[in-house]
């Protein structure tokens, strides 16, 4: 009877071990796991911040492009018109020279009636 009662108790005392044991062991992967997951999540946050970043970054370049755009071509607008006004006062120009062409043309057949007048 004493080898039952010191048997059992030996039995209790292993299966009590065991579950500790067990217990604690699973609590360490468990909190391992957790670990395991709060680093890929600070790695998830810090590539997203790094995507974001980089994004700004884009963001930021593409407004300064955009603007360098509008700056060129207010400078374009302001040499197309000063093209386009070139080209109007050589159209009037030579609309003049026309008339004053045609003004030669009368002034020198009025001269040369006149001189074939006197001969």
């Amino acid at each position: 009877m004493v080898t039952i009662v010191t048997t059992v108790i030996s039995v209790t005392a292993t299966l009590a071990v065991c579950l500790i044991n067990n217990h604690f062991q699973r609590k360490r992967d468990e909190d391992a796991r957790e670990a395991e997951k709060e680093s890929q999540q600070a790695d998830i946050t810090a590539h997203l911040e790094e995507i974001i970043a980089v994004q700004n970054e884009s963001t930021s370049s593409i407004h300064s492009e955009i603007g360098m755009i509008k700056y060129q071509l207010t400078e374009l607008t302001k040499h197309v018109d000063k093209h386009n006004g070139v080209i109007e006062r050589t159209y009037e120009l030579e609309k003049r020279t026309e008339l004053q062409e045609e003004k030669i043309k009368v002034a020198n057949k009025r001269i040369a009636d006149l001189e074939g007048g006197r001969k």
